[in-house]
């Protein structure tokens, strides 16, 4: 898409021989077909037509000039019927208010965006009017299927209107869609980023100019986003200045908010809310039993390390249970016996804190159990048939 306005006062250069010999000095609009035809390179005078430099005779269109293959493109335009009859209406095309037939003011006509490769009119630039920029007091009004043009206005259908005003899009959409879980949602995020995050724009209005770096436009300012200006900002891979044009971004998507249009869509986004609120409360729950299994397997770790480091080691108290009953009396070794009648007692705790210090004063045949250890030398020997001391 390009802006009639950047063509003009550009030179137009042969590429047989590369040479500038014309530029650009008006543009000529077809109303009938909503169509650019080409450009005016020579006004003409009394004694001589105007020159035109057709649209099907441009080769290019660059940033700093119009490439056509040669001189001979250029025609005088009383040798062809349209171009003379639309300059000879002298329909004047900036100026013109646009207003549509059931009486809205939609601005004064400044400028027009066409198709480069067949000149097809996409829009118009219009200052002030309805949906005229707080900022630039400029608006984008879509070419209408009917433009008709008189000596002062120019009218459009009410339907032109109705493709100017902003759609629900963007963060409303995207939380509109928040019926799937949290879960899902972030199992796709990094999936849909590049690809679902520019349909956001969709709906949406374009604050400033959208271009490639060869001058192309991909969306002017004020423009509805459509399905069109997407595929189009992602074929010339532009999809993050579009974002940007309309007020997102990929990591500032999800912030931005947009005014409900009607009950239904405050219903739709009340729903959408509630059921985002849902799926975060339950992400939250399954984090706290995450981190409460982990707490508990950690504190698990460390009753096991207590229990080993006290296990066949005294007592250096009276160990009772609820009822007072003695699991262990003071200088009594802990046993698994021990730990399981503490546990069962709900006083495993005070067991393992009472653990003896090495400089207790415990008399040394409290120290020892009453007989040998079941994996003693001396038990081994006496359990072995045949065996008799020397």
């Amino acid at each position: 898409m390009r802006k009639g306005s950047d063509l003009i006062g550009k030179p137009v250069v042969s590429f047989d021989t590369g040479e500038q010999f014309e530029k650009i000095h008006d543009v000529v609009f077809d109303q009938q077909n909503n169509q650019l035809l080409g450009f005016v390179v020579d006004e003409g005078g009394w004694f001589s037509t105007s020159r035109v430099l057709p649209l099907s005779g441009v080769q290019a269109i660059g940033p700093d000039a119009v490439i056509v293959p040669n001189k001979k493109v250029i025609i005088s335009s009383d040798s062809d019927q349209r171009f003379r009859s639309i300059l000879a209406r002298n329909n004047i095309l900036k100026g013109t208010k646009i207003v549509t037939t059931d009486g809205r003011d939609l601005g004064t006509l400044t400028d027009l965006y066409f198709d480069e490769h067949n000149g097809t009119v996409e829009g118009y630039e219009a200052s002030g009017g309805l949906f005229a920029d707080s900022y630039t007091g400029r608006s984008f009004i879509p070419a209408p299927q009917t433009l008709k043009i008189g000596e002062d206005v120019a009218f459009v259908p009410p339907e032109t209107a109705d493709l100017m005003e902003e759609q629900v899009g963007g963060v409303k959409a995207a939380l509109q869609e928040a019926s799937a879980t949290v879960s899902e949602k972030a199992g796709d995020a990094q999936d849909a980023a590049a690809g679902q995050t520019i349909d956001q724009a969709k709906g949406r209005r374009v604050s400033r100019a959208v271009r490639t770096g060869e001058g192309l436009m991909i969306a002017a300012p004020g423009q509805i986003v459509t399905e069109q200006v997407i595929n189009r900002a992602r074929t010339y891979h532009v999809e993050n200045d579009l974002l940007d044009a309309t007020g997102l971004t990929v990591t500032q998507a999800a912030g931005n908010t947009v005014q409900a249009t009607g009950q239904q869509a405050a219903d739709s986004l009340k729903q959408g809310a509630e059921n985002v609120k849902q799926g975060a409360t339950g992400l939250w729950e399954k984090l706290k039993e995450t981190v409460s299994g982990a707490q508990d397997q950690a504190a698990e770790k460390l009753e096991e390390q207590r229990i080993n480091a006290a296990l066949g080691r005294p007592t250096d108290r009276v160990i009772l249970d609820p009822q007072d009953n003695v699991i262990l009396n003071a200088g009594e070794l802990i046993t698994h016996q021990a730990v399981k009648m503490a546990r069962a007692g709900g006083v495993l705790d005070i067991l393992l804190s009472s653990v003896a210090d090495v400089r207790a004063e415990i008399p040394p045949e409290n120290l020892k159990a009453d007989h040998a250890g079941e994996a003693s030398l001396d038990a081994q020997e006496h359990s072995q048939p045949g065996t008799s001391a020397a």
